[in-house]
């Protein structure tokens, strides 16, 4: 088990002592985030600090976001680690989605490692998963928050799943902060945390990245993580 947590600025490279890897998140619509993850990824390069990449608000399949992904996924160092997709109507991916979303995934991957997050609907992410991804990004925190139990999501997940999971977003659902419901610090005794432990029970070897928004809580969260792993 790996330890991390979610950055965006360069200065942060260096931030996080117990920190051995991290996720440059980077948010659509934000003005210069795709410059702002370049020079982050290089300040992360320079200080040796190994990271994936997480356009957060992005598609693949979608046209206008589509080049920017791209860019990443050149840039990427670990992984690219991406949402998972649906089709334009909400659905699942349709005929012709499928021919290009493969395509895409064939030219992304010749670049980094893809690894595929279940976000936007994690209720039906398991299709998604069988269908697409070969490296699969468990949130154990968006499942909480779409309204799953995240322990029993776990013990449900079938052995060529379990598998494909390299990375882990941890972060817990506290009620309503910053419009929000989750990616609050978590705890030592919080649904999440037991959701992890299990999933650690079969598959001990992952990278477990925090996302949570109290930055001044990081190091406490990322304490969390480090006696999970003392005591496997």
């Amino acid at each position: 088990m790996k330890i991390g947590t979610r950055i965006l600025y360069p200065e942060e490279t260096d931030m996080w002592k117990g920190a051995e890897l991290v996720q440059i998140s980077a948010y659509s619509g934000i003005d210069g985030n795709l410059d702002m993850m370049i020079r982050t990824a290089e300040a992360c390069t320079i200080a040796g600090l190994p990271f994936v990449v997480h356009p957060v608000g992005y598609s693949v399949l979608n046209e206008d976001t589509c080049d920017d992904i791209i860019s990443m996924a050149k840039l990427a160092d670990i992984a690219l680690i991406l949402h998972d997709e649906r089709g334009l109507d909400g659905g699942r991916i349709s005929r012709d989605e499928d021919i290009r979303l493969r395509r895409l995934i064939e030219e992304m991957s010749a670049y980094t490692r893809l690894s595929f997050e279940n976000a936007r609907n994690t209720a039906d992410v398991q299709w998604f998963w069988d269908n697409y991804a070969d490296s699969i990004t468990l949130d154990i925190g968006h499942v909480q928050a779409y309204g799953l139990d995240s322990l029993e999501f776990v013990q449900a997940l079938d052995s060529r799943t379990i598998e494909k999971i390299e990375f882990v977003h941890i972060h817990m659902n506290n009620g309503i902060h910053g419009g929000i419901r989750d990616h609050w610090p978590i705890t030592p005794d919080c649904r999440e945390v037991l959701a992890l432990k299990e999933l650690l029970k079969i598959r001990p070897d992952v990278s477990v990245l925090l996302e949570i928004n109290e930055i001044e809580q990081i190091d406490q969260s990322l304490a969390v993580l480090d006696n999970i792993r003392k005591s496997l």
